[in-house]
């Protein structure tokens, strides 16, 4: 029986409703004549429909129990196959412009421009499926996603043309946008204490999904056609999506006024008049939003800059052989720096102070290793490759923890999804600037770049810890 009790699923008759509550949940005047416990401080009280009596509603501990980390294990089943499969989904160009697209008809940057499309949207529709998510929950909101997710890699199978590649990839990255979105949000739901830890671990779904997808789809590709290699690759998909389906759950027990000891009540908050047009307009209206916005919109640019730019850079400084070596060691450190700084971020510093160290650890990466060395010894390249995985992969989970800290548990998929909709535009950027950026100013001018970036987004985070602290510079406060 679960642990909350809303009153839709309260019957009117008390015969029924006698299976529904606990015995110290039962009320004077309808099967029993036992006085109605009070209710303790953990527990929201419920109005029973058709009486005046209310019951106690059980609040669901954070942190502890197995409940708060199946939903991260559900979480982490649902960033797999979305932002996962995104890492590696470049393969899909190079097969085309072997295959299907080859002979001349399309362009390699034609080709991209599918790609970059289905990751666009994954981040685009981040707003109003934070909303919905928001407002409605996480069930039907996963089915209709996930089986239109499926449903498009399934059509991807039977493509031949441009066309049918495109539509097939825009209706995947609009329907993977709600799974990626909810594994972010809910996880938020369940924890306080160690939420930074549980975000980084939802996040290595896209380190995990990246060396994964990247070693079945070269394996496919090498032994079945384009049809059964990609119906192979529906099933796996599937099979994450159903899990992670059945483990993710909302948690439906916070309270209206919980604000998690994260931020203090924004100004002229009355969560019984307050509607979703009102909190929009609220965040909107904030200064913290647009500050996280501008950050994590920066370390997003240098994340698909790097994410696109490693074999690119391998080849211009003639590494091309090492191509794939280089990917995997920039995911191993991807996976480092998606679980050790949420750590020391819950242990001691908060997420704030992290992202701002790990801003500056980026930065001397940038213009202390690979500057000097990246384009001159390939150890030098793998040094800055591993080391600019540890740090460019600390972004994600630390930015979705510092949003999270600004808001409302009710509204964090609201704030999270309008974040990531401004962020998409970074996958726009990042391709077509990193090809222009070589072309025009060699290496030396990409790293440059990226210094330059990584500096806007450290000015926007360091602003953003300047307002968190009530307009104050304490260097030795935990935010």
């Amino acid at each position: 029986m679960s642990a909350t009790y809303q009153t839709q699923h309260l019957p009117l008759c008390p015969h029924k409703a006698r299976t529904r509550l606990p015995k110290f949940y039962r009320v004077p005047g309808l099967w029993s004549t036992k006085p109605v416990r009070a209710p303790t401080p953990d527990e929201a009280p419920i109005e029973l429909p058709g009486t005046s009596v209310s019951v106690p509603t059980p609040i669901v501990k954070l942190d502890t129990g197995w409940r708060p980390w199946k939903v991260v294990v559900g979480s982490f089943c649902l960033t797999v196959p979305t932002y996962g499969l995104l890492s590696s989904v470049g393969l899909f160009q190079t097969y085309w412009g072997q295959h299907q697209l080859g002979g001349g008809d399309y362009t390699e940057s034609e080709i991209s421009w599918i790609i970059s499309l289905f990751g666009f949207l994954v981040c685009f529709v981040a707003a109003p499926s934070g909303m919905l998510f928001d407002r409605f929950g996480h069930a039907w909101l996963l089915g209709v996603s996930t089986a239109l997710y499926v449903g498009a890699f399934v059509g991807l199978s039977f493509c031949s043309t441009y066309a049918q590649f495109m539509a097939c990839l825009i209706v995947a990255g609009a329907s993977g946008a709600p799974p990626a979105t909810v594994a972010f949000a809910v996880v938020s739901q369940w924890f306080r204490v160690n939420e930074g830890l549980a975000i980084g671990c939802v996040t290595l779904g896209a380190a995990v999904g990246g060396i994964l997808f990247s070693m079945i789809l070269q394996a496919l590709f090498d032994k079945l056609s384009w049809e059964w290699a990609i119906l192979v690759l529906s099933g796996i998909i599937l099979a994450f999506m159903a899990l992670g389906n059945a483990l993710v759950e909302t948690n439906l027990s916070l309270h209206k006024d919980d604000h998690r000891g994260h931020a203090p009540p924004l100004p002229n908050h009355d969560p019984e008049k307050r509607n979703g047009v009102q909190a929009i307009s609220m965040m909107l209206k904030s200064t913290k939003f647009w500050l996280a916005s501008f950050g994590i919109f920066a370390y997003e640019v240098v994340l698909f800059i790097q994410w696109g730019s490693i074999p690119t850079y391998a080849v211009y400084t003639n590494f091309g052989d090492k191509q794939f070596y280089l990917m995997m060691s920039y995911n191993i450190g991807a996976i480092l720096g998606r679980t050790l700084p949420p750590w020391l971020s819950d242990r001691f510093l908060g997420p704030l102070n992290t992202i701002i160290v790990m801003n500056m650890f980026t930065l001397l990466v940038v213009l202390g290793v690979w500057l000097p060395f990246g384009a001159s010894t390939v150890q030098g390249l793998f040094v800055a490759v591993v080391l600019m995985g540890i740090g460019t992969g600390s972004f994600v989970p630390l930015g979705v923890s510092c949003v999270t800290a600004l808001c409302e548990p009710k509204d964090t998929g609201t704030w999270l999804g309008s974040v990531y909709t401004i962020v998409s535009f970074a996958t726009l950027i990042g391709n077509p600037a990193t090809g222009a950026i070589l072309a025009a100013y060699g290496s030396t001018g990409l790293i440059v770049f990226l210094s330059l970036v990584l500096l806007v987004g450290l000015l926007s985070v360091s602003w953003l810890r300047y307002l968190c602290q009530g307009k104050r510079l304490v260097l030795t406060e935990k935010v």
